[in-house]
């Protein structure tokens, strides 16, 4: 087996309560070449900072686990560029403060990128979906190469945040997150990284992502969606004339799932095929999708 350094990064905020777990799941992992790099984004002066530094007293007597406080909250981009600065890794991870690695995830993932060339810049593993301590559904997402399309169109489920190992190679070429973004940042930094590599697939069931408890407002879809359309727009430009169409109609579709959601909004989802935002045929297909995926407990993408 490899003997390559792994830098698993932490970017913590608001969330003590959880991140002892997260540590906890590197710690156990069967691959122990790894070094942890919790960063705290918490305000210095707040609770939710005594907390963490108590937290992380527990786990002062292991010398690969490493804690950087930040002098102020500046966000989590900020808080994952830290980190990376911080590390000593031939190989990069993520993880959210609230989700955990399962036990042979780094392992798996150091294998897969030694055993390819470095056209392939990163990969990623399957995972589970929990929501108050439930298992809520799996993915099956196994599509890998060139992905850079189905990423852009947030029509792949790959749950970048928290499941991919990355060459350190390319982190430093990306020049680590864009720290402008205050939302999808994960999604702007694997956007640019597939636009130039390719992307693995594991097959193993290596990552639990904890949901949480509280969700947006109702008001923000609209907000978050214009907001990612804006953002990203200059990677929409570097699409073909096709790709672009196919684009603006997952957009919509994004945005037609979220007013199916709440019932004060279905009559939103019903004007979008009437004023044909999207096409009957395509919302009927779609609603299928979404049926079957809330049936079946499967995430996937849809075939637009």
């Amino acid at each position: 087996m490899s003997d390559k350094l792994v830098s698993v990064i932490i970017p913590t905020y608001k969330r003590s309560d959880c991140l002892p777990n997260a540590i906890k799941s590197v710690l156990n992992q069967t691959y122990k070449d790894i070094e942890i790099i919790v960063v705290d984004d918490n305000d210095p002066e707040s609770e939710y900072r005594k907390n963490t530094e108590k937290v992380m007293e527990g786990f002062s007597q292991y010398s690969n686990v490493i804690y950087i406080k930040h002098d102020i909250n500046r966000n989590g981009s900020v808080a994952r560029n830290t980190g990376f600065k911080n590390s000593h890794g031939d190989y990069i991870m993520y993880l959210d403060d609230d989700d955990e690695f399962l036990p042979n995830k780094v392992e798996a993932q150091v294998r897969c990128l030694e055993n390819l060339d470095d056209s392939w810049g990163l990969c990623y593993t399957n995972f589970m979906r929990k929501f108050k301590g439930k298992v809520l559904d799996y993915s099956c997402e196994k599509r890998e190469g060139r992905l850079f399309t189905d990423a852009l169109m947030r029509n792949l489920f790959i749950q970048p945040g928290s499941n991919l190992m990355i060459r350190r190679s390319v982190v430093e070429e990306m020049n680590g997150f864009d720290e402008t973004f205050i939302r999808n940042q994960d999604l702007e930094f694997l956007n640019r990284i597939l636009y130039k590599y390719k992307i693995a697939h594991v097959d193993i069931l290596g990552l639990v992502v904890n949901l949480p408890t509280t969700q947006y407002r109702k008001c923000d879809f609209e907000e978050i969606n214009n907001y990612y359309i804006d953002r990203f727009k200059p990677f929409v430009e570097l699409l073909s004339d096709e790709d672009k169409k196919k684009f603006y109609k997952m957009t919509n579709l994004h945005l037609f799932r979220y007013y199916l959601t709440y019932s004060g909004y279905r009559k939103k989802a019903i004007k979008m095929i009437k004023d044909k935002e999207i096409s009957s045929v395509l919302a009927f297909r779609y609603i299928l999708h979404l049926l079957n995926r809330r049936l079946r407990g499967k995430i996937y993408g849809f075939n637009i």
